[in-house]
């Protein structure tokens, strides 16, 4: 602000505006504030950059880790994964890291065969047992060319199943009746409104027996043990991971980090290696819906009762 004054030799003199202390005060903090904020963001970036697992300075080889976990109901992620994993030049070796019960027998099947490919294209798997590998589980171990199981893994279960529910009771109390045409005796086993006959229930054990002998072959091959010894193991029964070592089911006891330094060492790594991982995707609600299927109530319907032949 201008000021105007008189003198005493009545002169006017104009004084030059004098700057506000508290707007330059404000001025001041704010610059000071963002500055600080600069070297803040700087360091960050700094450490970001230095840091492990940052795509700008982690690269090189390494091995990569591929997650089978859960009831095995649908491949296609875990395929996606193991595609994604296999396709980066940096992969020098797998490591499949198994805690599942197991689950569909084909969804089991084609797990199980995509790994047994990346081993025939040159790349080392080894496997590694969480807290469950059985049946399903083990299964997928089985295309390794080495497994380890912690001491309190719980693996075996080998042998098959499936599940059928009948409603034809419930039906009756209530006074519903469904009416079925079909072309032979044995279409349509495991509709809810008709209970298995006795032909039906032993057709089904003949598929049940095919399915087994076939898990029963594969152990048979990839772990290298007699028929007699295969088919002794092959009741179901659970095992903990030392014992699957002292009936040859797995290579060693050991944990992950085991398992990775093995895979290493077979890709001829320094240790430890980099372990390569995909990153956690966001699924968008519509494939989420897509892979349960088109409608979510009918999903849950088939998923609950449609009959399933599992590894379980």
């Amino acid at each position: 602000m201008t000021e105007v004054s008189s003198t005493s030799t009545g002169k006017t003199a104009v004084q030059k505006p004098r700057p506000a202390s508290g707007c330059l005060m404000a001025w001041g903090f704010a610059f000071s504030l963002g500055l600080a904020f600069f070297f803040i963001a700087c360091a960050g970036l700094l450490g970001f950059i230095l840091g492990r697992g940052n795509p700008l300075m982690d690269h090189g080889p390494g091995v990569a880790v591929l997650d089978v976990r859960d009831e095995l109901l649908d491949e296609r992620r875990i395929l996606e994964d193991l595609e994604s994993l296999t396709d980066d030049p940096d992969t020098k070796a797998l490591v499949v890291r198994v805690d599942s019960p197991g689950g569909v027998i084909t969804v089991v099947e084609e797990i199980y065969k995509d790994l047994q490919r990346t081993a025939e294209d040159g790349i080392p798997v080894i496997a590694s047992m969480g807290s469950t590998a059985a049946s399903g589980g083990y299964y997928v171990c089985l295309a390794a060319q080495r497994i380890y199981a912690n001491n309190s893994s719980l693996t075996g279960s080998i042998g098959v199943l499936t599940e059928y529910t009948s409603a034809s009771e419930l039906f009756q109390k209530i006074g519903v009746r469904l009416e079925t045409i079909k072309t032979g005796e044995f279409k349509g086993i495991g509709s809810l409104n008709e209970p298995l006959t006795d032909r039906q229930r032993e057709h089904l054990q003949t598929v049940m027996t095919d399915f087994h002998e076939q898990f029963m072959k594969t152990v048979q091959e990839e772990r290298k043990l007699s028929p007699e010894k295969v088919r002794e193991l092959s009741d179901g029964r659970m095992f903990t991971g030392r014992q699957a070592l002292e009936l040859g089911l797995v290579d060693a006891v050991g944990d992950l980090k085991d398992a990775i330094h093995c895979a290493a060492e077979a890709a001829g790594l320094d240790t430890p290696p980099r372990v390569i991982r995909v990153s956690e995707k966001h699924i968008p609600f519509w494939t989420f819906l897509d892979r349960l299927g088109a409608d979510p109530a009918s999903a849950f319907m088939r998923r609950g009762f449609v009959p399933k032949y599992l590894m379980r």
